[in-house]
């Protein structure tokens, strides 16, 4: 008995001792595992779920190896980084980030991301690489990336983000790389940044960011590139910004910032672009600033620093661009300037200077962009400018420059603009500037005359001014004085002064021809200032030519009411007081064939006709560098613009929209019955409809329109407006018939 219980207890001790914890132990371990393997399971259903690799999944049984996914040993997915051609549009929300728990790095860089970041972000505890960039990602910035304390590099750039930047950005510590430049965002500069000591690079340019640069981003000692220009930040730049000694990039630039530039900045020893430009800024150019001796770039342009330039500044030899146009800086250009002969770009212009251009300036072998204008310099251009073989923009222009053009200017390889109007030029023309896609020397007091070669390759713009000049279109002819004495050979005069005549003659009899070739030759009255260019028949090239350009200021932007395909419509006030429209050909459409064909048929039908439904066309140039129409300036523009406008809209009652469509009725009724032969706009559309400042209808452009001759078979190939095909043009090739015109 004893014996059996003794039994029976080692039993039960050996059960409990070995079966009841191996029991556990395989338990523990079963339940171990498990997690591991609903963990992959998990990621794999997330993937299938947020659907981004749709059209692989049938094709590629194994996710580790669909495009832009990286897996450890386990094959738990670490990286997303997918290619661009896969765009997800509103899908990023599909995506449960929770399933993920070891992913390291997420780039979804240009992939069309579209709504706002989802929340779950935060749950990737891993992540050190965050990419979202250049997307169309809008809200705000959730607070639970905050979570994300790992996070090395954060790039939110180029989207739609708003709101303010969160404090909740102090939490990431080891944030090495910021960017939310090229968003909407708002609101102050969070102090909490001044905690992320591990920064480098800030980029948080093109928001609307207000308020003052933080005087604690001194902390962040390490920090190489700062970025905060395109933003509204107010106040003078903190002297805290000379503690940066590692910083190599510094834009500030398109701000509100002011005062005057801090002594301190002198100490960045590292600083290779520096970048103030456009604030208001005051005070000096610092002579300390020659301490930046890796400095390559400074730009201070467009604030309003009132200083010399200090001769410190050619001590930075590494220098290649340097910009401080538009402040109120004066003095001369310092003389050895030569000594930046890395420089690029030397960009003065717009300030108060004086002297003459420093010889020296042609040691300077690698300048490509020279751009001293609107200053008051004096004195020659050096002749060894033609020495800077790399040359591709000379802008001297607004200045007092003396003396005569230096040929050398012509031989240089690359130079593409010389731009040396409103000086004091004298001399005649170097014919070796043959070459170069700009050339601007008006209004300067050059004589002589234009080569031929240079008349055949710029507008007369290039040119007037210059009252001394002959042999151009606009410019008065070189043989119109034959004052020649006895000893002189005048073959030529003999030869040329008749053959101009005889022209002349020609083209006004040409004119005539044109005015006069409809159904009856009407007369036309004679404006009574002598030479004005509204009249036809006394038409003086010269003087209207010369008008239009002083009215639009060689046509300016500003002038500009109107752009189209092929060219701009500028608004003139001439001399005379009457306001005209021009319509002008870009240079490059000018030298299209197919286009210039266009103008000249639309100059062609004008001159033929006239009828108070029309636009009047007053004048023309057809020179193959400069076309363009002068014409009736009709007030309220286009019907299709006063349509689309919500107010002007309801103005235009109904008894103004039968009158506009009568209007237009009598303008067509007038082309097809009462010209001979019958005119076929064949673009009647409400762009081509104008009013003026009664509201009366006037057809326009008549770029494509074609004459209905009965007596021969009248086809063309399909033209008309962009959007808008003339009724029955339904084919590549059509016929011309009234029908064409039918509007709606």
């Amino acid at each position: 008995m004893a014996l059996s219980i003794s039994n029976d207890m080692v039993a039960g001790v050996w059960y409990i001792v070995l079966v009841i914890p191996w029991t556990f132990l395989s338990i523990a371990i079963a339940s171990d595992a498990a997690p591991k393997l609903s963990a992959l399971d998990a990621e794999a259903h997330a993937l299938l779920e947020s659907e981004w690799w749709s059209d692989y999944i049938n094709h590629v049984p194994s996710r580790c190896q669909w495009p832009g996914i990286v897996c450890n040993n386990a094959g738990s997915i670490t990286n997303i980084s997918l290619p661009t051609e896969l765009q997800l549009g509103n899908k990023l929300g599909r995506f449960n980030f929770s399933c993920f728990p070891n992913l390291v790095h997420l780039n979804l860089a240009a992939h069309g991301i579209t709504g706002s970041i989802p929340y779950g972000l935060g749950t990737l505890s891993k992540l050190t690489h965050l990419d979202l960039s250049s997307n169309d990602i809008n809200g705000t910035i959730p607070s639970d990336i905050w979570h994300l304390r790992n996070l090395v590099t954060l790039n939110l750039s180029r989207n739609k983000l708003s709101g303010s930047i969160p404090m909740g950005i102090g939490l990431l510590n080891n944030l090495v790389y910021l960017s939310l430049s090229w968003n909407n965002l708002n609101g102050s500069l969070p102090l909490e940044i001044g905690n992320l000591n591990n920064l480098q690079i800030v980029d948080l340019n093109t928001n609307s960011l207000t308020g003052e640069i933080l005087s604690a981003l001194h902390n962040l000692t390490k920090l190489t590139e700062l970025n905060l220009a395109r933003n509204m930040l107010s106040g003078s730049i903190p002297m805290e910004i000379g503690l940066l000694n590692n910083l190599i990039y510094l834009s500030l630039s398109w701000n509100n910032l002011n005062g005057s530039i801090p002594l301190e900045v002198g100490n960045l020893n590292n600083l290779q672009i520096l970048d103030l430009s456009t604030n208001s800024l005051t005070g000096e150019i610092l002579s300390a600033l020659h301490n930046l001796t890796k400095l390559t770039e400074l730009n201070l342009s467009s604030n309003e620093i009132s200083d010399m330039i200090p001769q410190e500044l050619t001590q930075l030899t590494q220098l290649k661009n340097l910009i401080i146009s538009d402040n109120k800086i004066f003095g001369e250009i310092p003389a050895d300037i030569g000594k930046l002969s890395k420089i690029i770009v030397l960009d003065m212009s717009r300030n108060m200077l004086t002297g003459e251009i420093p010889a020296s300036i042609s040691s300077c072998s690698n300048l490509q962009l020279l751009i001293l204008s609107n200053n008051k310099i004096t004195g020659n251009i050096p002749s060894h400018i033609g020495n800077l073989v790399s040359l591709v923009l000379i802008d001297l222009s607004h200045n007092s420059i003396r003396g005569e053009i230096p040929y050398q200017l012509g031989s240089v390889k690359y130079t593409r603009m010389l731009i040396l109007s409103y000086n004091e030029l004298t001399g005649t023309i170097p014919s070796s500037l043959v070459l170069l896609k700009k050339l601007d020397l008006s209004y300067n007091s050059l004589e002589g005359e234009v080569p031929v070669a240079l008349q055949n390759s710029y507008p007369p713009d290039s040119f007037i001014g210059n009252d001394n000049l002959c042999g151009y279109t606009y410019i008065h002819s070189c043989y119109s004085s034959p004052q020649i004495s006895n000893n002189t050979d005048n073959t030529p005069m003999k030869i040329f002064l008749p053959l101009n005549v005889l022209l002349a003659l020609l083209f006004s009899v040409y004119v005539f021809f044109c005015w006069c070739k409809g159904e009856s030759c009407k007369s036309v009255s004679k404006e009574t200032r002598d030479g004005d260019m509204f009249s036809i028949w006394n038409y003086d090239g010269k003087i209207a030519y010369k008008d239009i350009i002083e009215a639009t200021e060689g046509f300016d932007i500003k002038y500009c009411i109107g752009a189209g395909g092929c060219g701009n419509v500028y608004k003139a006030q001439l001399p005379s007081g009457r306001v005209v429209a021009l319509k002008k050909l870009h240079n490059l459409e000018a030298n299209e064939p197919v286009i210039q064909k266009i103008f000249r048929n639309e100059v062609k039908l004008l001159t033929k006709i006239r009828h108070r439904n029309i636009v009047k066309l007053y004048g023309f140039c057809l020179h193959n560098r400069c076309m363009f129409l002068v014409l009736e300036f009709m007030e309220r523009g286009s019907l299709y613009c006063i349509l689309r406008n919500d107010i002007e809209a309801v103005e235009l009652d109904w008894t103004k929209r039968v009158n506009i469509v009568k209007g237009i009725a009598h303008s067509l009724s007038y082309l097809h019955h009462d010209c001979r032969p019958s005119i076929i706009h064949r673009d009647v559309t409400t762009k081509n409809v104008l009013l003026n400042i009664e509201s009366e209808a006037c057809l326009s452009d008549f770029g494509i329109a074609r004459l209905l001759n009965s007596s021969s078979f009248n086809r063309t190939v399909l033209a008309g407006t962009y959007g808008y095909i003339a009724p029955g043009q339904l084919f590549g090739c059509v016929n011309v018939m009234r029908k064409n015109d039918l509007f709606s």
